[in-house]
């Protein structure tokens, strides 16, 4: 009777290599999706009345990205409102400044490159070479 079952046919007979093949399977994609969900993840500032020195000393660096990063896609939204830009040359803007959420945001050279490539003053050929410039990547 098992013999004539598709899926026991399919699988050779071996209905345990299968499902150990399907569990692989699965694994793999959870983990996928755990580091893709870890790397892309927004890093947190959380202040807490008992939290210690060390702990607000690290939130703060963390708050003052957020911040910049957050002034940078206001400009973007307001060039966006005010019709300079379309919305395919928003997202590309914004996909390219929320990509350098890592960059050193207490460089005011790279906050001002930032600031006009929000604005629209530079293209964005012209912002990934002065950025890679500033930051030693050329």
């Amino acid at each position: 009777m098992f013999h004539r079952v598709f899926f026991w046919r399919l699988l050779g007979g071996h209905l345990l290599f299968g499902l150990l093949g399907l569990l692989v399977v699965v694994g793999i994609v959870l983990l996928i999706v755990y580091l893709t969900d870890r790397k892309y993840k927004s890093p947190k500032a959380t202040k807490s009345v008992d939290a210690p020195a060390a702990a607000t000393a690290e939130a703060a660096p963390v708050a003052a990205v957020a911040s910049a990063q957050d002034r940078f896609l206001t400009i973007l939204s307001e060039q966006k409102a005010t019709a300079n830009m379309g919305a395919a040359e928003y997202e590309e803007r914004r996909m390219v400044l929320e990509g350098g959420r890592g960059d050193n945001h207490a460089n005011d050279e790279l906050v001002a490159l930032k600031e006009r490539y929000a604005r629209g003053e530079l293209t964005t050929g012209a912002y990934v070479k002065a950025r890679n410039k500033l930051l030693g990547l050329d």
